[in-house]
C-alpha cells in the first residue's frame, strides 16, 4: 500500500512532531507500506520519509521543479518524481497513492487534504483518508467542520469521508477499514 503523507515542512516546530513523524515513517515500512510524499528535505516531510528509509522501506518523494530549484528536494530516496508545476505534483501523488495521511502542518497541507477529501466526496476516489491530530494540532478544524456541518453547509454523511487518529498506531486499522467504506457522490 503507498501511503500519501501531506505535512509540514517547517523546521520550526515542537519536538513531539518530529518524533511523530520518524514513528511514522517506521511504522509504515514495519507495515510493508511505501511512503508518497512532496520530496523536500525538510521538517515532518523529512523525518517521516527518512525514518521510513532507515527502517527499511521505500519512499517516493513527488517534487515540483521550482521547488526543487530551491536546492531542498531531498537524495537518497527509492525514487524522485519530478514534475512541471503544484498541479502535476498533486495528480501524481493522488494517482500513486492508495491512502492519504495529513500530519499537521500549514497551509499546503490543509490544501492537500481538503482536495482529496472533496475529490471522495465528488466520487472520484475511495480511498482512505486519514488526519493523524498529534496534540489535538487539527481540534479548531474539526470544530470549524462540525459548525459547517450543524449550519448546513456539510451534509452529516460527509463526516464519514476521513478519519481521525490520535496516534501513529490508531492509523493502520484505519487502513484496513477504509478499504470497503463506500459513500456514493454528492452528485
Amino acid at each position: 500500500m503507498n501511503i500519501c503523507v501531506f505535512c509540514a515542512s517547517s523546521d520550526l516546530l515542537a519536538p513531539v512532531f518530529y518524533e511523530q513523524a520518524r514513528l511514522l515513517g517506521e511504522e509504515i515500512a514495519r507495515h510493508s507500506c511505501e511512503v508518497v510524499y512532496g520530496g523536500t528535505n525538510c521538517g515532518l516531510m523529512r523525518e517521516v520519509a527518512q525514518a521510513a528509509l532507515r527502517a527499511g522501506g521505500k519512499v517516493k518523494g513527488i517534487i515540483p521543479a521550482c521547488i526543487q530549484e530551491k536546492g531542498i528536494a531531498a537524495t537518497g530516496l527509492t525514487e524522485l518524481v519530478i514534475t512541471s508545476d503544484m498541479k502535476e505534483r498533486k495528480q501524481k501523488m493522488r494517482e500513486t497513492a492508495d491512502a492519504f495521511l495529513a500530519m499537521p502542518g500549514g497551509w499546503g497541507t490543509l490544501e492537500e487534504i481538503t482536495e482529496v477529501i472533496t475529490l471522495k466526496q465528488l466520487g472520484i476516489h475511495n480511498k482512505p483518508v486519514i488526519f493523524l491530530n498529534i496534540e489535538g494540532f487539527y481540534d479548531s478544524f474539526f470544530s470549524f467542520i462540525q459548525e459547517s456541518t450543524r449550519g448546513g453547509f456539510i451534509a452529516p454523511v460527509y463526516e464519514k469521508l476521513y478519519k481521525i487518529a490520535g496516534t501513529v498506531p490508531e492509523v493502520f486499522p484505519y487502513l484496513k477499514e477504509e478499504k470497503d467504506l463506500c459513500i456514493d457522490s454528492k452528485y
